[in-house]
């Protein structure tokens, strides 16, 4: 009994985690976490008496309020979540395109945790939840260093066709790497000279981000 209770326990596991990424139908659902629809039905309809998750009139199921209210009640709690707001703000307004906040899911995956949308029509936006791996991504370099002298690293098409990331890193008080900040934009309006100016912007929002976090100045200059 205790190894089938395990296994319902990771299967619900799985299944919340495909909803709150991206959402989907049931059908969506179940091949994204390796199950039978009837499987994914019956937890589906366990996990939305719960309130983790909700099904739309279309038939599609996304966050549910407790989710959302459990999510929300760790973030609050994290100063790191708290402080980028403001950058990610000015960063948005400066660039006119996306301003995220990402931070390490595993040793393999980087998942947005905070976003903030620019005021240009066309936008990359609802990433918050969603992740993206470390290998290959700006995200992944920045959380490795990996950013040469510039202070940031950009990459396009890593995480989706037709789109730039710009990202820089963000240090602890520690001086270690603790998350990195980015830009998203579509590739078509990111020229070299608009990519340089962007890249120094989030470079320099993650400076000053790294510093509200009591990084030492060797880094966060």
């Amino acid at each position: 009994m205790a190894e089938t209770g395990t296994r319902a326990v990771e299967r619900a596991l799985t299944l919340l985690t495909a909803v709150a990424q991206d959402g989907g139908t049931l059908s969506e659902l179940a091949r994204a976490a390796e199950l039978s629809p009837s499987t994914a039905s019956r937890l589906l309809a366990t996990l939305a008496g719960r309130e983790l998750v909700r099904r739309d009139e279309h038939g599609h199921y996304h966050a549910g309020a407790r989710l959302r209210a459990l999510a929300a009640a760790s973030l609050r709690r994290d100063p790191l979540h708290e402080l980028a707001g403001p950058h990610l703000s000015a960063l948005a307004g400066e660039t006119g395109e996306t301003a995220n906040l990402a931070v390490r899911a595993d040793t393999r995956r980087v998942v947005y945790v905070r976003q903030v949308a620019g005021p240009k029509l066309v936008q990359t936006a609802g990433w918050v939840g969603r992740t993206v791996p470390c290998r290959g991504t700006a995200l992944g370099a920045a959380l490795r260093g990996d950013v040469g002298t510039p202070g940031f690293v950009a990459r396009t098409g890593a995480v989706e066709p037709d789109v730039i990331s710009i990202a820089s890193p963000v240090y602890g008080a520690g001086g270690e790497i603790v998350a990195a900040i980015s830009v998203l934009a579509p590739s078509y309006r990111m020229t070299p000279r608009r990519v340089e100016a962007c890249g120094r912007a989030v470079a320099r929002h993650a400076a000053a981000l790294s510093r509200d976090l009591g990084a030492p100045e060797a880094v966060a200059a």
